[in-house]
C-alpha cells in the first residue's frame, strides 16, 4: 500500500483519492460493498488493528507530509481480527439514525 494510502486511514484525512479509502478498506477488512455512510464506523472499528499494525509515529502525526512517499507492507485482517472488527463495528450505532432517526428528535 502506497504510504499516503494509509495515512488516509491512520490520520483520518483525505491524502489521496476517496476511492482509494473504500479500496483500502475492503482490503484490509476483507468486506465488499463498504458504503459511504458506512466510512466513520468502519474506520473507527478498525482503528485498533490499524494502531497495532502500524507502530511507526509519522503515520500518526497530524501534519500533512507530501514527502512520505514508497510503499507500505500492511497485511489483511486474518478472521479473528476481522471478527473482533466487526464486533467493535455492530456496537457503533450508525450515523445516519444518530443524525435522523427518533432520537435525535429530543436531543
Amino acid at each position: 500500500m502506497k504510504k499516503q494510502r494509509l495515512r488516509n486511514l491512520t490520520t483520518g484525512r483525505l491524502h489521496t483519492t476517496m476511492g482509494d479509502i473504500y479500496e483500502d478498506l475492503e482490503y484490509v477488512t476483507g468486506i465488499k460493498g463498504i458504503m459511504t455512510h458506512m466510512i466513520p464506523n468502519v474506520y473507527d472499528a478498525i482503528m485498533p488493528w490499524l494502531r497495532e499494525m502500524v507502530l511507526d509515529p509519522e503515520y500518526w502525526d497530524d501534519n500533512f507530509s507530501p514527502d512520505l512517499v514508497g510503499e507500505y507492507e500492511l497485511p489483511r485482517m486474518n478472521e479473528q481480527e476481522r471478527d473482533d472488527m466487526l464486533q467493535r463495528y455492530s456496537q457503533l450505532k450508525d450515523l445516519l439514525v444518530k443524525r435522523f432517526g427518533p432520537e435525535s428528535e429530543s436531543e
